[in-house]
């Protein structure tokens, strides 16, 4: 993918997801599966992770993926704690940080995975 157009995409995804973890949603149709929210939230937050990954790809390829993994997990914590703090309709839930998390793992180790197998072919 073209850098100039990952790197839009890594400055707005999480502008996106800004916007959607602080405005009220109680006004959206909601689908009734347990734990859906949780399932968003690892979704969410492992593409944000892999957006910020393939971002920083310029850097060696451990530091391009801490920093993309990190960062999302400390976006994800900020976010919860944003709700807490300036919205009155939303709370800050420790089982959305972990859901962000696993979302996050779930991603680098594919990353990971398809780094060995692609050095390992070479």
């Amino acid at each position: 993918m073209h850098k100039k157009i990952l790197l839009v995409i890594a400055l707005l995804y999480p502008i996106a997801l800004a916007i959607a973890s602080l405005l009220n949603s109680s006004n959206l149709p909601s689908i009734e599966v347990e734990n859906m929210d949780k399932v968003v939230h690892a979704i969410a937050y492992s593409i944000l992770g892999l957006v910020w990954y393939l971002a920083l790809k310029v850097l060696s390829f451990s530091r391009s993926l801490l920093i993309g993994a990190s960062g999302a997990i400390i976006y994800g914590i900020i976010l919860e704690v944003l709700q807490e703090t300036l919205t009155e309709v939303r709370i800050l839930d420790i089982y959305d940080i972990v859901a962000n998390c696993l979302g996050v793992a779930f991603i680098s180790v594919i990353i990971m995975f398809r780094n060995k197998t692609h050095v390992k072919n070479l």
